[in-house]
């Protein structure tokens, strides 16, 4: 009986997958959305679009986002395509994220609906900076227990002992996070934020009453990707020269980030927290605090995208 279940199981998700792939390619076709794949991706296009149909199918917020509005999907897979970044999640460098948005019918009545967005990883905001040419050095690191010696917020002189030995670092706590770099002309910018800075931070752009899902889970990931944000958005990109040879796509995405702008994800992630942690009916998934803006009905090309708006 256990072998026919399974059986069963694996039919019903191979089913899901085919029609996922079916209704995928008629609204690709139909929407011109494949044209617009094709002149972003090229010859990566097809092996683009079939991650795509392996996310929604292995992700049920996501596929519950495709079912109610699959163009934000796309919508969302476009912006990931335009900056040329890989959307596994496990790489760490893009994510198409579904979340359930609260919108308001013509006649003001509040209803539900499951969305998707993209979220740019850090990997993802350190490879668009190192795109535009203007970086010989970006990196940011975790200090553990012990390795922090001074630092001098003035004059940016920090001093860390680094243990050698990775296996026992490991097991030290996270005390914060140092961030460096050297553009090739030479100049050098170096900071570093505590533990408690950043929790301070994440605190303060909170959108719900909840640390949002992507904080609670991996919060070492998204500490890096602010200190990235911190680092290059205040001191990265002044150059007119650097701007001037810089790849139009990747120069437009790095101001971005160099602006201090955000991408969706403090949007989504207090939503997906607010599913998990207030209310018992689907229906009723987001507290009344989080007032998340549909996304665009088409998307900007690369150089005007705005994924990144917000608040530092």
């Amino acid at each position: 009986m256990a072998q026919n279940a399974n059986s069963l199981a694996k039919r019903q998700v191979s089913c899901a997958a085919q029609v996922a792939n079916s209704t995928l390619t008629a609204m690709l076709d139909s929407s011109g959305y494949k044209k617009r794949f094709d002149e972003l991706l090229g010859r990566r296009a097809p092996q683009f679009i079939s991650s795509l149909v392996s996310l929604i199918n292995a992700d049920g917020a996501l596929m519950q986002a495709w079912a109610e509005a699959p163009q934000t999907v796309i919508q969302a897979a476009l912006r990931a395509a335009s900056y040329d970044l890989p959307i596994d999640p496990g790489l760490g460098f893009a994510y198409i994220l579904g979340f359930n948005n609260k919108k308001r019918t013509d006649d003001g009545r509040d209803y539900y609906r499951h969305e998707a967005a993209f979220v740019i990883g850090y990997k993802g905001m350190k490879q668009l900076a190192m795109r535009t040419g203007c970086y010989a050095r970006l990196n940011v690191t975790d200090v553990r227990e012990g390795e922090l010696r001074h630092y001098n917020r003035l004059t940016e002189d920090l001093d860390i002992a680094f243990i050698e030995d990775e296996e026992e670092r490991e097991k030290l706590p996270i005390i914060g996070w140092a961030g460096y770099f050297r553009l090739v002309n030479g100049m050098e910018k170096t900071i570093y934020m505590s533990r408690a800075q950043i929790e301070a931070h994440e605190k303060r752009n909170r959108k719900g009453k909840y640390m949002g899902k992507g904080w609670r889970d991996y919060f070492d990931a998204m500490a890096e990707k602010t200190v990235y944000r911190r680092l290059i958005g205040k001191n990265g990109l002044m150059s007119i020269d650097y701007q001037r040879a810089a790849d139009p796509a990747a120069l437009a995405a790095a101001q971005a980030i160099a602006s201090g702008q955000f991408d969706d994800e403090d949007r989504v992630q207090s939503s997906v927290e607010a599913e998990a942690t207030e209310s018992p009916e689907p229906a009723q998934e987001i507290p009344a605090d989080s007032t998340a803006e549909p996304l665009p009905e088409e998307v900007p090309p690369p150089v005007e995208d705005d994924f990144f708006a917000g608040t530092q």
